[in-house]
């Protein structure tokens, strides 16, 4: 007896082994992989070492997500796991040729993507309990549901740029991240969808320049999906009709851990990164505004856009040049500043475009190479200063806060934080603030009780929790695309 359950044993083991080999040399994982729990640790654990610490929490959710799968534990699968991004600095510039410094959240979209006969797409949001079919002939965004739009907007242009898929693609997924919080996961959803369907779908037409990219290029790619820009000789359309740039789908797909990167967006590229030290933490408190960009906020999300474009239009016309955006006129070596103010103080509304370009240029220019200096001097005091003044220009010149973010950064200042500044598009959203690790708990409890003091009927959707810098998206199990080097 004893030998045989001795052989048991160890003929489970050789299989699971067996398993475990097969899944990783060959990328090949399985429900039935997921659905195991030893299993599933060992397969993101061993290709993803980045996660590796704290993500039992995520190993937990991917168990689950595989658990409601409507397929057979034999059918292969693809695993997503796509964070928010914290905008430390970087307000409204990347669209218009500027640069931000940001770092991806550890709280995340995860997903488990299976390919089956049927021509549509499925995602089932396993915390909402909703499925929805979005047909590849005629797919449509679903009536009283927004973030369709996004699935949509994704869908659509894949199809018309690469051809309609040879396989339908089911996708369970779920989120920790606060919804409309201002932590990009509109943006998630975003690249969500579009790594599953160039990851499974099995597009007919995708040229080979698109089956294999570099993060970077991903991004820009999936910052022109969500606004509808052109993209390396594709074509462009409405999009979700937001008219942003690439900075979330950047800090999403290309953030390292511990560390705040600063990049520019045309093309992405990388300039500059910051450590952030152990001895800091960020706290994330988010006011219960929600910040969409669809419906009636699209209008005052994209008016930031337009008057950086309506500048641009301006100096352009005055000396007849062709510049694209506000990043290449300051560039440009015939650009004066005294002259420019010269021909806004002629216009009607000229003050309102000045503020526009001054709060991009100082952003760019001073308050972000400042406060990464301070940074990594830690030079608290000085950090606080440059941060202080970014969220004092969000206010006054682009106009997008509201009392909530406002007294946010106020209590959180008030609490002892270093810096606290809003971030996101604006008009709602969330607030960091950048505190001792050592008093990251009690900090947090005590911002959350002084908010609650003066907007308790906001608590029901505010969130209020500490975070770090953590690794970017990643994926396993794709049959059709990957990013460069396997990164």
């Amino acid at each position: 007896m004893v030998t045989g359950a001795v052989s048991a044993y160890f003929c489970s083991i050789q299989h699971f082994t067996f398993r475990l080999k097969a899944a990783l040399s060959h990328h090949i994982i399985t429900l039935g992989d997921l659905r195991d729990s030893t299993l599933v640790r060992e397969i993101v654990q061993s290709e993803m070492r980045e996660v590796s610490d704290g993500s039992a929490g995520l190993l937990d959710r991917l168990q689950k997500l595989a658990a409601v799968h409507p397929g057979h534990h034999s059918r292969e699968a693809m695993v997503l796991n796509v964070p928010g991004r914290i905008e430390v600095l970087g307000k409204h510039t990347d669209y218009a040729g500027g640069l931000s410094l940001t770092c991806a959240s550890s709280l995340s979209m995860a997903a488990v993507v299976t390919a089956h006969a049927l021509p549509f797409l499925e995602v089932v949001d396993q915390a909402r309990g909703t499925r929805v079919q979005f047909q590849y002939d005629h797919p449509q965004p679903i009536e009283g549901q927004s973030w369709t739009r996004y699935v949509c907007a994704v869908l659509q242009r894949l199809i018309r740029h690469f051809g309609i898929p040879t396989s339908g693609v089911s996708i369970v997924l779920s989120s920790n991240l606060p919804s409309a919080s201002g932590m990009s996961s509109s943006s998630g959803l975003i690249i969500t969808i579009a790594l599953a369907l160039m990851g499974m779908a099995q597009f007919p037409s995708i040229p080979k320049q698109f089956s294999v990219m570099s993060r970077e290029r991903f991004a820009g790619f999936a910052g022109a999906l969500e606004s509808g820009a052109d993209y390396e000789g594709l074509t462009g359309d409405r999009g979700v009709g937001t008219k942003g740039g690439s900075e979330d789908h950047t800090a999403i797909l290309c953030s390292r851990p511990n560390a705040l990167h600063a990049y520019t967006y045309f093309p992405v590229n990388q300039v500059g990164s910051a450590a952030l030290p152990d001895s800091v933490s960020f706290v994330v408190g988010s006011s219960g505004v929600i910040a969409r960009k669809t419906g009636e906020a699209k209008e005052s999300y994209n008016l930031a856009s337009s008057r950086a474009r309506q500048v641009v239009e301006i100096w352009n016309e005055s000396e007849h040049l062709q510049l694209q955006n506000m990043g290449e006129m300051v560039a440009d070596e015939s650009f004066s500043r005294d002259k420019l103010r010269a021909v806004l103080d002629s216009l009607k509304d000229g003050n309102v475009l000045w503020h526009r370009f001054a709060q991009f240029d100082r952003e760019c220019s001073v308050i972000i190479p400042g406060a990464m200096e301070a940074l990594q001097k830690k030079l608290w005091s000085s950090f606080g200063s440059y941060i202080d003044e970014s969220q004092k220009m969000a206010d006054e010149w682009l106009g997008n806060q509201v009392p909530e973010t406002n007294d946010l950064v106020r209590l959180a200042r008030g609490l002892g934080a270093y810096g606290a500044s809003a971030f996101g598009a604006g008009f709602g959203g969330a607030v960091w603030a950048l505190v001792e690790t050592s008093a990251a708990e009690r900090f947090q409890a005590e911002w959350m009780n002084l908010y609650a003091g003066h907007y308790p009927t906001r608590m029901a959707l505010a969130q209020f929790f500490r975070d770090k810098p953590s690794a970017g998206a990643w994926m396993l199990g794709s049959k059709s695309f990957s990013f460069e080097n396997n990164g």
